[in-house]
């Protein structure tokens, strides 16, 4: 969609540009682990507020940079080109405001929002803000910072970035749900270490004798790693639907993501099979305590989807991945509910 020469409002223009609808479920993956993390654990408050507002800055340049690199492999023009044109037909089978808000609008780099100069500024000054304020949590749970911190730029930034290029490999939607993993458990993780503790730390480099140069163990709990698994399920499920919608494209560059090698009917199968298993995992949390039945409440999501994947009609690659989007994030708020009210009633498993 070209919007170089329309006369759109500034903020709509920083909206098209940063994503910002994107950027929540990362947001919100944080936040479940940290708030989890201080409802029961009791971790300092200013690690809590820190970890998911560095998930923010880093969700917008992974957004960004994907953007920026996508156009300068000329994908997502293509995409642009092959796939929809937003036009009063789309906007028809767009039925509802939330499908409205998260449809994608272009490359921003396409649409000359943006330049590649200012793009790599853009993305410097965002790396920079998010190490900035990293700083804290990096003193905080010391050398497991920098490993999880690692791994998940190495997944971030060579999602699309050359040599690499995860995403058309048949890696991104693995490389999603890993890092959606990452997000929920890490958070509460890195929450959890106590430097201050001997028995928790495994080795210190003793440099300075700054704590953040000790390597401690963080808390194990059962309910968060399975609802990271849920979170990272369902996002990677997302993205996979959501390749769909350039699926010419992608096979017109010759990438092989999955939708590539399975096509598209394979990729809606494997896309149900995860919807069960997301479910499945859903159930293992109301075992766990029967608040999470709250969970459930994405279903009538879930069942749109699927009947959208198996009708096949209608611009259905361009309705369902919304779809998917939103059970993610509702599932996100969801399970905060869910905490808050665990921890005002103390209600327990029943098991």
């Amino acid at each position: 969609m070209e919007t170089a020469g329309r006369d759109i409002s500034f903020m709509r223009r920083v909206n098209l540009i940063f994503r910002f609808s994107y950027t929540l479920a990362f947001f919100m993956a944080s936040a479940c682990g940290s708030l989890f993390a201080y409802l029961f654990f009791d971790p300092p408050v200013h690690i809590v507020i820190l970890m998911p507002l560095v998930v923010l800055f880093l969700a917008i340049f992974v957004n960004f940079s994907n953007d920026y690199f996508d156009h300068r492999s000329g994908v997502d023009k293509s995409v642009a080109e092959t796939r929809f044109v937003y036009n009063e037909e789309i906007a028809k089978a767009i039925d509802s405001k939330f499908l409205e808000k998260v449809y994608w609008e272009g490359n921003p780099f396409d649409d000359g929002l943006v330049t590649e100069r200012q793009g790599k500024i853009i993305m410097s000054l965002l790396v920079l803000i998010s190490v900035i304020l990293a700083i804290p949590i990096i003193f905080h749970g010391g050398l497991v910072v920098i490993l999880f911190g690692a791994v998940g730029i190495f997944l971030s930034y060579f999602y699309t970035a050359p040599p690499i290029n995860m995403g058309a490999r048949g890696l991104g939607e693995v490389n999603v749900a890993i890092s959606f993993f990452m997000l929920v458990f890490c958070s509460f993780y890195v929450a959890t270490v106590n430097l201050s503790d001997a028995d928790s730390v495994v080795f210190s480099l003793n440099i300075f004798d700054l704590d953040m140069f000790k390597f401690a163990l963080g808390l194990f709990d059962i309910q968060i790693f399975v609802f990271a698994m849920i979170v990272g399920t369902l996002v990677g499920m997302m993205r996979l639907i959501d390749s769909l919608s350039g699926h010419e494209a992608h096979l017109a560059h010759n990438e092989k993501n999955i939708a590539a090698r399975i096509g598209l009917d394979g990729t809606v199968k494997v896309a149900k099979f995860f919807i069960i298993f997301a479910y499945a995992l859903n159930a293992v949390m109301v075992y766990l305590n029967p608040v999470f039945i709250l969970l459930f409440l994405t279903l009538p999501l879930a069942l749109k989807a699927w009947k959208i994947t198996t009708e096949k009609k209608d611009y259905w690659r361009l309705r369902a991945p919304p779809l998917f989007f939103g059970n993610a994030f509702i599932t996100e708020l969801l399970f905060v509910a869910s905490v808050v009210v665990i921890r005002i009633f103390g209600i327990t498993s029943l098991f």
